[in-house]
């Protein structure tokens, strides 16, 4: 009898317990949001979110071909978090010939959270994208060029490359001996696909999503032409835009010891709280 009343007791007490389900965890980490073995994403909960909480997604550089989404300092996540947004930050295929297939990625993320968004309590269809470098251009590609649904309200560039034609861009790229990553992002040269170049170029299109472009002065690999290019054509069309040229920055405009993080963590958090509503 006593064996089956501590039992019983045990039970209740397990009963009235509450565990953290995956929707309460404050990181998820490695989500399989595709089929491909890059579909990975992690994802930082506020603090305080519903079905209201807008996401920032942070698209990692590498040259298309490198990096990874733990490359995001802690501090640039935990900031952005702390103004109350979720954050996921994404693996994606690195560059095989078809810059599609990374805009694909993009969406299939997206998806992906829209479609956890009520186990997570997070909202759907509110979205910023923030990237650094390819994963700046990725950013703008897919908000100016690929969202279909309208759901990216924000995009933050950090050196993103805007024109993949630019002869400077190449020529810097072959300065760095990484001028290969233009045939393997797009699976040929400028001169036999002249159209993949113009397609895969940001700055050839245009759509009403409030753009914040950083680049440093200095920079010697993505030419700052492109983020003013950027900013000269998303202005011509009426779209809101801004940007920033850090005088004293190269190409690393973000990460540890960075002395201009300061002001982009002010702006970001100005520019989001502006547009990711």
């Amino acid at each position: 009898m006593r064996t089956i009343l501590t039992t019983a007791l045990f039970l209740l007490s397990m009963a009235s317990c509450r565990f953290p389900s995956a929707a309460q965890k404050a990181t998820l980490s490695d989500e399989t949001y595709g089929p491909f073995a890059r579909n990975k994403m992690d994802v930082y909960l506020p603090g305080t979110h519903s079905s209201s909480t807008p996401v920032v997604m942070l698209i990692h550089g590498g040259g298309w071909v490198a990096g990874n989404k733990t490359d995001w300092p802690a501090e640039v996540i935990n900031t952005i978090k702390g103004e109350g947004y979720a954050v996921a930050t994404i693996n994606y295929r690195y560059a095989d010939g078809d810059f599609r297939h990374q805009m694909q990625d993009v969406q299939m993320a997206i998806n992906y959270i829209n479609s956890k968004a009520a186990d997570w309590n997070i909202g759907t269809n509110r979205f910023a994208l923030m990237g650094a470098s390819a994963g700046a251009h990725m950013s703008l590609l897919y908000a100016h060029g690929f969202d279909t649904a309208q759901v990216v309200k924000a995009v933050i560039s950090m050196a993103g490359p805007c024109d993949m034609a630019d002869s400077v861009f190449q020529q810097y790229a072959n300065n760095y001996s990484i001028g290969y990553v233009f045939q393997q992002f797009l699976g040929a040269t400028e001169q036999s696909n002249p159209q993949v170049y113009y397609d895969a170029s940001p700055v050839n299109y245009h759509k009403q999503v409030p753009t914040l472009l950083f680049h440093g002065s200095l920079d010697n690999l993505v030419p700052p032409a492109h983020s003013q290019r950027m900013f000269d054509t998303l202005t011509a069309y009426g779209v809101i835009t801004d940007t920033t040229f850090f005088g004293n920055a190269g190409h690393d405009v973000v990460g540890p010891g960075s002395v201009n993080m300061t002001q982009i963590y002010a702006e970001v958090k100005a520019w989001l709280a502006l547009y990711l509503h």
